[in-house]
């Protein structure tokens, strides 16, 4: 693949029509109940004044990101080719060239809204869903900060192999964070399988609740005739009636 990136504006423009949709269905909103009511809604200049503060204020982190993001890449273009495995960055009209092989670490901040894709917590989306920036580091210590602004990777498949992500409520560059990111594919696998056997243990909790602790016992003393989150679930009800 051969692919040559820069700064566009194509993340205001969705951050804009994000918004023209929000102001539109609320304004939908507040007709249908006037309508209920049996009133009509008259579109005065104190309302348009108080919307106008509600979403400049509801607007103000995106905006910083976003503003935030430009002074970053404003002069940035990427080119990213896999065929002669090579990574072309100009930033400042400084142009330098890696190997794809020395790149140290590739992590993808992303907003929170995307962990629904590995914990399936049925987050809301918000306008700075959409915002989100990739923090690349070479083994020579060069790290650069690329926003979806610049490179468009919030919804395809990494670039680089073993890019590792990072969820936060508001994907601000932060140069000076380095907490650990978790690794995708290994933490989706670990966090479904886990997710697997608590709801086994649960169902095996509830299925043993009317057994005596002679049988339960019975299930300890013989953990090999029993899958494993039989046991953990007898486990779970001694020690309750332990502590009853």
């Amino acid at each position: 693949m051969k692919k040559t990136f820069e700064h566009n504006g194509k993340l205001a423009k969705i951050l804009l029509k994000e918004n023209i949709y929000w102001f539109i269905a609320l304004l939908i909103i507040i007709s249908v109940y006037y309508y209920i009511k049996g009133e009509q809604f008259v579109l005065r200049a104190f309302f348009i004044t108080t919307m106008a503060v509600i979403f400049f204020i509801y607007n103000l982190p995106n905006f910083i990101i976003y503003y935030g993001y430009y002074k970053e890449n404003k002069n940035t273009k990427i080119k990213i080719d896999t065929e002669s495995n090579s990574i072309r960055i100009v930033k400042n009209c400084i142009s330098k060239q890696y190997k794809i092989t020395e790149i140290e670490s590739s992590v993808y901040h992303l907003g929170i809204y995307h962990k629904n894709r590995i914990d399936n917590a049925r987050r809301w989306k918000m306008l700075s869903s959409e915002l989100a920036y990739w923090d690349l580091e070479f083994k020579n210590g060069d790290r650069y900060y690329i926003s979806n602004s610049v490179v468009d990777f919030l919804h395809k498949e990494p670039f680089i192999e073993n890019t590792k992500y990072r969820f936060r409520f508001f994907p601000y560059i932060n140069k000076s964070d380095n907490k650990e990111a978790i690794d995708s594919e290994k933490e989706v696998e670990r966090i479904i399988e886990r997710r697997k056997e608590k709801s086994l243990t649960e169902i095996f909790v509830e299925k043993f609740k009317t057994k005596s602790e002679t049988e339960l016992k019975d299930i300890l003393n013989n953990k090999s005739n029993y899958q494993n989150e039989a046991v953990e679930a007898a486990e779970i009800l001694m020690k309750n009636k332990n502590v009853g």
